[in-house]
């Protein structure tokens, strides 16, 4: 919904100054909510659920962890809901939440009451900035990760790098099809510029020496440099590996296979890899089995990371590594 607004542009080119800028800053844009919404997609499907009862929607449940680090599953007139939640200020000896706010896409907000881990046989335990909290409740908060952190902050990260590179190759890019600086005068400068934007929008063009007189404008070659762009794509590939690394992928599925590696240089972050992953669903797990002591349900968490896809990397770069040390 955030993208409604800037689906059809209003800017036209027209070799002003302002528009030309206007055009920068909205493809700067359009490439970051681009990548945007492919590494949220992305991430809304590190892990799924099985066993969510039939009031439970799984899309709110992936994007309240996702946007907010947590979700609560609560009790609403006999039937398990989940929605969005946060704790208030009334936290027990351990720090955990003993009530939080939640509230829904249609204005519906709530306070629930949470039950608290390890607080069945202790008052203590149960004791929080507001008094002693009940022993029942009416819901779970579940996070995450510890801390929880919402994984969409990853996400705007990696796209604001992953869309300026992008952005930085159509500059190279526009840099080779053009590789001088051009300098006119005051008078005709709008004048060349429609003129070159009419040229980088590859249309065909006459220009009658009227528009402007070639003796008034200079251009200033400067050196273009193939290899940026082949540095600047590797860039992005660099990043989209470094994301994948924090969700759990394994982050050897972009390596260049014409380096000199050796195997274990390329299976180094494998553990690494597997480990975030089976923390964020194991820890989720823990959580959840909670939420099925107290509120009777039998949900569980499966990654969507399969563990043989790093074997098969493995076992083909190491084919290719082997091929290029014979060659």
């Amino acid at each position: 919904m955030f993208w409604l607004n800037s689906i059809f542009s209003s800017i036209w080119i027209d070799g002003q100054g302002m528009t030309a800028k206007k055009m920068a800053k909205f493809k700067n844009q359009a490439e970051f909510m681009n990548v945007y919404a492919d590494l949220v997609n992305e991430a809304l499907s590190r892990y799924s659920f099985e066993g969510l009862p039939d009031t439970v929607n799984e899309r709110v449940v992936l994007e309240s962890l996702l946007w907010y680090g947590s979700v609560c599953f609560f009790m609403k007139e006999d039937q398990v809901l989940a929605l969005p939640g946060l704790p208030t200020a009334a936290f027990t000896l351990y720090g955990d939440a003993t009530e939080a706010n939640i509230h829904g896409r249609n204005g519906f907000v709530d306070t629930i009451k949470l039950y608290v881990p390890n607080g069945d046989d202790s008052k203590l335990v149960r004791q929080s900035t507001d008094g002693t909290a009940p022993k029942d409740g009416t819901g779970v908060w579940v996070r995450e990760n510890r801390m929880v952190f919402p994984f969409i902050n990853y996400c705007i990260e990696f796209a604001e790098k992953i869309a300026d590179t992008y952005r930085t190759i159509d500059t190279i890019r526009l840099n080779m099809k053009r590789p001088y600086f051009i300098v006119a005068e005051e008078s005709i400068l709008n004048s060349v510029k429609a003129y070159f934007n009419k040229r980088d929008n590859n249309e065909e063009y006459i220009v009658s020496s009227g528009v402007f007189p070639a003796d008034k404008i200079n251009l200033m070659p400067f050196e273009k440099n193939p290899e940026d762009v082949r540095a600047s794509t590797g860039l992005v590939e660099w990043y989209y590996a470094q994301f994948r690394k924090l969700e759990g992928y394994s982050s050897n599925t972009n390596v260049d296979k014409k380096a000199q590696i050796s195997i274990a240089e390329l299976n180094r972050d494998s553990d690494v890899t597997d480990s975030k992953d089976n923390s964020v669903v194991d820890y989720l797990q823990e959580q959840l089995d909670f939420v099925n002591e107290k509120l009777g349900t039998n949900i569980t968490v499966k990654s969507n990371i399969e563990r043989e896809e790093h074997e098969d990397v493995s076992s083909d770069s190491e084919q290719d590594i082997q091929s290029v040390a014979d060659r």
